[in-house]
């Protein structure tokens, strides 16, 4: 009897230590989370220039999931099945950000025990949130107005300077739109609204984790009304880019289906 109670306490006390290690591995995980992957990525906020990571430890296997961020470019070569749908929705394959294996395996910690932003929203005073933007931020989206856009082209262009000194988005990228002359050493960003939507564009500016822009920006962050400014900048490129490629505005179709309709009933009248 004392020895099978001698058991017991044992195998309650490895069963406290193995979850308390757990429980500091998903810790450092989010930690790690915040700092590499929210800029892109929520937890329950939708999508953001990568997709919503709700529920995501159920959808894949853990040794995918550490793959894909310690070596994405390796699962496109090889053309993993998840990985290009991802590819093929937003546009681009998920940046390497030379996060190491043991990291990797922290945040698929995190992410396997991670709360959801609506629940941890109404968590008590004192608890600390999930990473990513919560549902109701996601959702806002930046106001185009003269003033925006101004300082959008300014800021793209670089005739205004950013807070922290970054350099001006005009000295590698392109961008489409009137009063802008982009460069062409990086990606051109005439599509990047359309590919990716208000959260997806926003989360972007912030994390801004490409291995060259992480380089440049990592002491020099944009603001949130920089970023604000930007976004409205390409979507009012997104949304004048759309103007021009549909060849039948609904103005016109209106017309074009009355004067239809007047022709039909002339030549019946004829008859």
């Amino acid at each position: 009897m004392v020895q099978g109670t001698k058991t017991l306490r044992t195998l309650l006390l490895v069963s406290a230590v193995l979850g308390a290690a757990v429980s500091a591995q998903a810790d450092t995980g989010k930690e790690l989370f915040e700092k590499l992957c929210a800029g892109c990525h929520t937890i329950g906020g939708g999508d953001g220039g990568g997709p919503d990571l709700k529920g995501v430890a159920a959808k894949h296997p853990a040794a995918w999931l550490e793959r894909v961020i310690v070596e994405p470019d390796k699962l496109t070569a090889e053309k993993d099945p998840a990985q290009q749908e991802l590819v093929k929705k937003f546009g681009m394959e998920m940046p390497n950000l030379g996060v190491s294996r043991e990291d990797a395996k922290k945040i698929v910690a995190f992410l396997g025990g991670g709360t959801p932003a609506e629940e941890a929203a109404g968590a008590p005073d004192g608890a600390q949130p999930a990473a990513g933007v919560a549902p109701e931020a996601a959702k806002a989206e930046a106001p185009v107005t003269k003033e925006l856009l101004a300082t959008g082209v300014a800021l793209f262009t670089g005739k205004e300077r950013f807070g922290k000194g970054g350099a001006p988005c005009v000295s590698c990228h392109r961008l489409s739109y009137p009063g802008i002359n982009g460069g062409s050493l990086a990606k051109d960003l005439s599509g990047m609204y359309g590919r990716l939507g208000e959260n997806g564009t926003k989360g972007v500016l912030k994390g801004l984790s490409f291995p060259i822009m992480k380089k440049i920006y990592a002491e020099r962050p944009l603001s949130e009304e920089e970023i604000t400014a930007l976004t409205a900048l390409f979507k009012d490129q997104a949304a004048q880019k759309q103007a021009a490629d549909d060849p039948y505005p609904a103005a016109g179709l209106g017309f074009f289906a009355l004067c239809l309709a007047g022709a039909i009933a002339f030549k019946r009248r004829i008859r």
